[in-house]
């Protein structure tokens, strides 16, 4: 978190008087005397000060608030109080999640703590981190002393926060340079409860040797540090089975979600607490939903309706990542960008896993791609590691049950596109454990089988054959580069390990070397097979099969909607398919979209399921899949994105929610670089590009055939 600087302390023009005990600090009349008490309207604001920078009508947010309400999440009360007249209420943290002053004394370097009374509703368990902005004008960032506590507590309580016990976040100044008081509940990925509601008063500067209340025990490492590496917030178990309502009451149960300035998602416009941790949803061939959160940890409903909660990242993949592998550290490859998200089953009961690690002390040769196998319903696991890192399932899209009658088929790529293609079919043994065949080239020039978004499935079981579907990265003889990536079919033989020849399908988007141009495929109840080829910001090319179960010969290839990138596909026991996409047509804001053919039918129009709040880049992640046996929809992404493009005005509400990114930010390969302007600056503007960890998993549900949309809660699974 950087060096805290230790510098000669600034001589000012009025006394600091030191009183023994936990006296306050005598410091020079001001108006943060009122602040510190919570007594001024206005005082706090739970959003940065745009407009000292721009004028209102600049700002992307006056489209549909004010900066006024932005900032008036912190109201005065008058009726529970600890000081003076009133106090400071602040609540739904989701919604708000700072709240900070600059009307501070400059130099505190005449204390020795900082003491507050909280008056805590609900003990939600939820931490908040008090920060003092302690600029160094030498880094580009800003720069804090920060000190957690949690809320486990209710009704009035003296915090006691030495300044000893301040960790830096960045390279602060010290307590001679102090431009700022906050309170932060998203920083360090912490997410706060809707439950949580506080009230703050009678904030002092103390000189004491003794503190006169309770001093929080976390630390800044207690919410940051664990064994491996990961890029997904931890995990809460605390958070597991926890007591409160999962939705807010009103709720909207069954609309399209628009999102709020700045960067307000489902848990703040509807109170979405769910029970468990949002996550790829998979199914046993029961109908028993499994969630799987960040690549380890699975979830699932026990009869008496809780959820049990296992992370196999400490006991399973450290040990063997350090014992087998040699890994000096274990990183994770868990957005679900590159690793399988699926818990795939067999006949038998059995239960795999795909996992993604690398060591990141070392160079891109440590990655390795694990198989997980348990036989004991997910107690235990047995590892096998893969030839090739980058791995995918066969998944079941609505009519390939014949996927259950072995170990799942592998796909299997060298590398990132263009690359080397591959299959094999785990073979299990007469004591129950596997052997994992050579793997058979499918193309060299191939666009990897990565999951990335959108669940795209290109591998169908029938009987014994695998039709497996893939791009390739080439110009075809007789075609140009627009004309797009070609995609193929081939028939994988089970028994002999032999592939037929491949068939031309059509091709995907208007460049032949886009890599995101793959395709998907999944068989209906007559063993038609309906295939989406892949655009990037094009529409996709949707055709099917001309026979049964046959690779030989495709309809003409058909264009449906525009704008659109990761489609992915199911289809449902009536034999209508669905896909949900991104979307950035019209406007280049990219939404999640559903798109639904009725057997027979036409492609209707796109509905648009999650539009955010702004236009510029943005990535779900997001994952569809049907449950086999009650022929829902689950779709699962993240709210708040893993890349983001921000304007200046935009860029500010961001750090002011999570002030720990903004190092990362601003320390890329080409330096400290800061966006200009606003979305809508008649002046110079710039977006600029920035890749932070994903946040806020959701997961929403259709129980009626994609009419309606909902978030998903315990009770649904």
């Amino acid at each position: 978190m950087g060096t805290w600087h230790v510098r000669t302390l600034m001589v000012v023009s009025f006394a600091l008087l030191v009183c023994c005990g936990c006296a306050s600090v005598q410091l020079p009349d001001g108006s943060w005397r009122d602040t510190f008490d919570f007594e001024t309207t206005g005082a706090w604001s739970t959003a940065p000060d745009l407009l000292s920078e721009f004028k209102e009508e600049e700002l992307w947010c006056s489209r549909t608030t004010t900066v006024a309400a932005l900032g008036g999440g912190l109201v005065l009360d008058h009726e529970r109080v600890k000081s003076g007249t009133a106090s400071g209420l602040w609540g739904d943290h989701p919604r708000f999640p700072t709240v900070s002053t600059a009307d501070v004394p400059p130099d505190w370097s005449g204390a020795r703590s900082l003491a507050l009374w909280v008056d805590s509703e609900v003990a939600t368990g939820q931490t908040v981190v008090v920060a003092v902005l302690s600029d160094n004008p030498e880094t580009p960032w800003r720069d804090f002393l920060v000190f957690p506590f949690t809320v486990d507590w209710t009704g009035w309580r003296r915090l006691a926060l030495p300044f000893s016990r301040f960790e830096p976040m960045g390279d602060p100044m010290g307590w001679v340079a102090v431009q700022g008081v906050y309170f932060f509940t998203k920083v360090y990925n912490l997410q706060p409860s809707p439950y949580t509601v506080l009230r703050l008063d009678a904030m002092v500067l103390e000189g004491g040797a003794r503190f006169g209340g309770t001093t929080p025990n976390p630390t800044i490492s207690d919410l940051t540090e664990r064994p491996w590496r990961s890029s997904v917030p931890s995990a809460v178990p605390g958070r597991i089975n926890h007591p409160y309502p999962e939705l807010r009451a009103g709720a909207p149960a069954e609309q399209g979600i628009t999102y709020g300035t700045h960067f307000l998602t489902e848990r703040a416009l509807f109170g979405y607490w769910p029970r468990f941790e949002p996550g790829p949803v998979s199914f046993s061939p029961a109908g028993k939903a499994i969630i799987q959160y960040g690549g380890t940890v699975l979830q699932s409903k026990t009869k008496g309706g809780e959820w049990a909660c296992r992370d196999i990242a400490e006991d399973l993949l450290l040990p063997y990542a350090r014992k087998t592998l040699g890994f000096t550290e274990l990183k994770l490859g868990n957005t679900g960008q590159t690793n399988e998200t699926a818990v795939r089953f067999d006949a038998d009961g059995d239960a795999y896993m795909l996992s993604f690690v690398s060591d990141p002390t070392g160079n891109w040769r440590t990655r390795r791609g694990l198989l997980l196998h348990s036989r004991d319903a997910m107690r235990t696991w047995t590892v096998y590691e893969l030839p090739y890192y980058m791995g995918r399932f066969e998944k079941f899209v609505g009519h390939n049950p014949d996927c259950l009658r072995r170990p799942p088929v592998l796909l299997l790529s060298k590398y990132h596109a263009p690359t080397s293609n591959y299959i094999t079919i785990p073979e299990k043994q007469a004591d129950g454990t596997l052997i994992i065949p050579e793997p058979v080239l499918i193309a060299d020039d191939a666009l990897p089988f990565i999951p990335h978004s959108g669940e795209a499935n290109q591998a169908i079981t029938h009987g014994d054959q695998v039709i497996i579907v893939y791009g390739r990265m080439t110009i075809l003889p007789g075609k140009v580069k627009e004309d797009g990536v070609p995609a193929f079919a081939v028939v994988y033989d089970v028994r002999t390990r032999a592939l037929s020849e491949p068939a031309l399908i059509g091709f995907g988007g208007k460049n032949a070397k886009d890599n995101h141009n793959w395709p998907a495929v999944a068989p209906d109840s007559h063993g038609i097979l309906h295939v989406i080829i892949n655009g990037h910001h094009d529409p996709f090319r949707y055709t099917h099969s001309l026979r049964p179960w046959d690779i030989s010969a495709w309809a003409p290839t058909e264009s449906v909607s525009n704008g659109v990138t990761y489609a992915g596909l199911v289809c449902d026991d009536e034999d209508t398919l669905y896909s949900v996409t991104r979307m950035a047509h019209p406007g280049y804001a990219f939404r999640l979209s559903l798109h639904r053919k009725k057997a027979g039918r036409p492609w209707e129009k796109a509905r648009h399921l999650v539009i955010p709040f702004k236009r510029y880049y943005k990535v779900w992640f997001h994952k569809l899949t049907i449950d086999p046996v009650t022929q829902r929809l689950f779709l699962f992404y993240w709210a708040q994105s893993p890349s983001v493009c921000l304007f200046r005005d935009e860029y500010r509400a961001y750090i002011d929610i999570w002030p720990d990114r903004e190092q990362a930010f601003l320390s890329g390969k080409n330096g400290p670089v800061l966006p200009l302007g606003t979305n809508m600056s008649k002046g110079e503007r710039k977006y600029q590009f920035y890749g932070p960890p994903p946040s806020e998993p959701t997961i929403l549900l259709s129980g009626d055939r994609g009419e309606t949309w909902r978030l998903a809660v315990s009770s649904d699974f």
